[in-house]
């Protein structure tokens, strides 16, 4: 039964880390939208000087970007809330009840994840080369935290747990 109560924890956990980073770039709008197109522009950047993608200055670029991240992150949120409270509602249920209500904890961990390592790290590191750029080493910090911990959250919730122990 512990471990059904530290799955809901995470799931919950993973869906506030995603929704509030989702928040948080609604309400910081514009910075959040000069980052990702400061990002885009590949400038300040003290990496390879051929580029995989070329730098790309368009603020509707940007404005999609953001929005996409915002999108993901809310989606992961929102799926990982659910999934909590369908394990929560669940948590006395028999395993095969407990596994399914697991699902949208574990698909909402894995959008978490791809948004944070292929977003960030595929996309944002290696393709437009974001971590070399001045001033991008703590969104590159930040992401690789969050990757973790949402990938150690969705194999952890991928583990099959003991059925509850019968009341005595």
């Amino acid at each position: 039964m512990e471990q059904r109560y530290i799955k809901v924890g995470l799931a919950f956990t993973v869906g506030m880390l995603a929704g509030l980073w989702a928040i948080n770039n609604l309400l910081n709008w514009e910075t959040a939208q000069g980052a990702v197109a400061y990002a885009l522009s590949q400038e300040n950047q003290s990496g390879y000087a051929a580029r995989i993608i070329p730098p790309i200055h368009s603020p509707a670029a940007a404005t999609v970007g953001l929005l996409v991240i915002i999108l993901t992150e809310a989606t992961a949120g929102s799926l990982a809330l659910l999934g909590a409270w369908r394990m929560w509602s669940q948590r006395n249920a028999e395993s095969a009840g407990f596994a399914a209500a697991k699902g949208f904890a574990v698909l909402g961990a894995g959008i978490a994840v791809l948004n944070w390592f292929l977003g960030f790290f595929v996309i944002g590191g290696t393709a437009i080369m974001m971590g070399q750029a001045e001033g991008m080493e703590g969104a590159m910090r930040g992401a690789i935290a969050m990757a973790t911990l949402s990938f150690l959250t969705l194999i952890y919730l991928s583990i099959s747990e003991p059925p509850p122990r019968p009341a005595d």
